[in-house]
């Protein structure tokens, strides 16, 4: 099993710092949330709350993920980053192929280096996101698989033309792209959300029960099957809200889980008001949970 660190709620100053103590302990990954601005009113609710309300303030850091993902590959060399989740349609097409590849251009480290980056992609919840950055709400999700299509072309950095219901590019390239490709891993339970990541690199969710796992990894592999993609690598990654003892990781591999998100210094996810902990409460807590379970798991 693998464990990645949700720096979510906490301040970004603390990030780079994070990321070297998450190496140093050997953690695979860092899994960095995206929100780009804090609307007053919702006009979606929150689909993770019985009320619809949101777990943050308005003094809650939501980083620009690529920026932030960049600053913490160019202070580490093994660990691997990635999204949850990127809402890629509120951005246009080229916005997010750029700063994609830019970011994983520069975890190689050098010219002949393999890329640490991998995207963590869903069509969003947020209408006011889309609505402030001038992209359409409707049919996003058929943006999406439309945006994820030209990505992987532009991303060998060839000349790419796009022409498609949603989105049109002349003959054009960019540059700079890494060396492999980007693996894209999709968030979201509902049945579309499931078959968009069968026909993609992974699946990437946030706390569920263990039964809630088991449920997910079956729908997975069923609809995986049906896509023909069971014999492609496939990387599933999700916090339990259980003690992630060698037991539990055991059976969650068997069931098809790989990799298992965490914030060792977040007791109640209620209770983390900005500017959250500092670097030193989430170091030693990383650390202290390494110890019991990462290192055991390897």
């Amino acid at each position: 099993m693998k464990f990645w660190l949700s720096p979510a709620f906490c301040d970004t100053a603390h990030f780079t710092g994070l990321a070297r103590a998450a190496e140093e302990h050997g953690y695979e990954g860092i899994a960095i949330p995206d929100h780009l601005f804090h609307p007053v009113e919702l006009s979606s609710p929150y689909p993770y709350t019985p009320d619809g309300s949101r777990y943050w303030t308005k003094d809650t850091h939501w980083p620009e993920p690529w920026v932030a993902i960049a600053a913490m590959a160019a202070v580490t060399e093994r660990l691997r980053f990635t999204t949850n989740i990127y809402v890629a349609p509120a951005r246009d097409l080229l916005t997010v192929a750029n700063q994609l590849a830019t970011a994983a251009y520069i975890s190689q480290a050098a010219p002949d280096g393999h890329h640490r980056v991998a995207l963590g992609v869903g069509p969003g919840w947020s209408k006011d996101e889309f609505t402030a950055t001038g992209q359409p709400w409707a049919k996003r999700g058929a943006r999406l698989d439309e945006m994820l299509d030209a990505l992987r072309r532009l991303w060998t950095g060839e000349v790419v033309e796009v022409s498609g219901p949603h989105y049109t590019l002349p003959p054009c390239s960019i540059t700079p792209t890494p060396n492999d490709p980007i693996p894209v891993y999709v968030g979201g339970i509902s049945d579309i959300a499931i078959r968009r990541a069968a026909r993609n690199d992974g699946w990437i969710g946030i706390y569920h029960s263990v039964d809630e796992a088991k449920s997910i990894m079956d729908r997975l592999r069923a609809a995986r099957e049906q896509a023909g993609t069971l014999d492609r690598p496939f990387r599933t990654m999700l916090a339990v809200l259980a003690e992630p003892t060698p037991e539990l990781c055991a059976q969650l591999e068997e069931w098809g889980v790989t990799d298992l998100l965490n914030a060792p210094w977040m007791a109640d996810i209620k209770n983390m008001q900005a500017p959250g902990p500092s670097l030193a409460e989430m170091t030693d807590a990383l650390a202290a949970f390494a110890e019991r379970y990462v290192k055991v798991a390897q």
